[in-house]
């Protein structure tokens, strides 16, 4: 399944086309620019899907001495994020705003909450987290982070003191010298999750175009489209991620039989489990391969050994794992390395 995003992303991106004098006719697939255009001009009746967003902005990248999504971000406006932004623009505070952005982040995409977004309040910070399950999004991930950040700075028009902590969930493509800079403070990576933290200080900041009865109009509208998003693409997203998070489990603890452990953990046989991925159009072995296919490639830029991988992900040697991943990927690990 594809995830779509809303309309407001890719505006965004052919604004910074058009202002850089930038031609990607000729460098990215005919039948990738024909949809990003043709979904420009009929947003109503085209989708377009975060993979091959991505794949534009990387075509991009090289026209640009600074990350893609850094310059997307400096150039965003909160109506870019459609009703999200919205909502953002006409909250009370960066609190509402923050609360409002985790209850309605799913309308970032037009088809699934793909990851969830969750805000924790702690007594002296605020911070905003979310899984990152997919190595081909990252741009995405990067993209929306600096949103984030961008929304924060809408908000609370005082100087915005840089962030107490930024995570990545992959190692960017680009130097973590412009994030830093971006941001103003040093960036951690730590496999599979995204998050931002702030100061509590900035929290009560008003903004100055604050409108409760138009934010709760908007609120309601909000609530309206996630009702109208498709329940069953919904649930088969929520259930490939509890496949997921129990591989995961299972990698960690060892087991010899990752499918039973998956059962077990959902309390079903394993027949069942086999009905219940088939009904949502889903591969347990797909699913498997693609979490190793992932976290193989996060290992081997973390400088593990072949034999330190294939334990993780439980594999009975090195040779096996480099077997697995040259059939994934055409190449093997020490290729894969050397390519980077």
């Amino acid at each position: 399944m594809s995830v779509k995003i809303i309309i407001g992303y890719l505006r965004l991106f052919n604004r910074v086309l058009q202002q850089e004098q930038i031609d990607l006719s000729k460098v990215v697939s005919p039948e990738l620019w024909h949809a990003f255009q043709n979904c420009l001009e009929n947003p109503d009746e085209q989708d377009f899907d975060v993979e091959r967003y991505a794949l534009l902005l990387q075509a991009a990248q090289p026209h640009f001495t600074r990350p893609i999504t850094l310059v997307l971000a400096e150039h965003a406006n909160l109506q870019d994020l459609g009703l999200m932004g919205y909502l953002a623009s006409t909250s009370f505070d960066l609190q509402q705003a923050l609360q409002l952005l985790q209850r309605y982040y799913s309308l970032v995409f037009k088809q699934t909450n793909l990851e969830q977004l969750n805000v924790q309040q702690l007594p002296e910070y605020i911070q905003i987290v979310w899984s990152a399950s997919y190595p081909d999004y990252r741009e995405m991930y990067e993209l929306n982070l600096a949103l984030i950040f961008k929304i924060a700075q809408s908000i609370v028009l005082d100087h915005l003191a840089p962030p107490q902590m930024i995570q990545f969930g992959y190692a960017p493509h680009t130097s973590l010298y412009h994030f830093e800079r971006f941001y103003g403070c040093s960036i951690q990576v730590q496999a599979g999750q995204y998050a931002i933290r702030f100061s509590n200080q900035i929290l009560k900041a008003k903004s100055i175009a604050a409108d409760q009865q138009l934010n709760q109009v908007l609120s309601t509208q909000a609530q309206q489209s996630l009702s109208r998003i498709s329940s069953i693409e919904i649930q088969q997203q929520q259930f490939k991620q509890k496949i997921l998070t129990y591989i995961e489990q299972g990698l960690v603890q060892q087991e010899e039989v990752l499918q039973s452990y998956v059962a077990k953990r959902l309390y079903c046989s394993e027949r069942t489990l086999q009905r219940q991925l088939k009904v949502y159009q889903l591969n347990f072995q797909d699913i498997l391969d693609q979490y190793r296919l992932e976290q193989s490639k996060l290992y081997l830029q973390q400088g593990k050994s072949l034999s330190e991988i294939a334990e993780l992900l439980n594999y009975a040697d090195q040779s096996a794992f480099g077997r697995a991943f040259k059939r994934w990927t055409g190449y093997t690990p020490k290729q894969f390395l050397k390519s980077l």
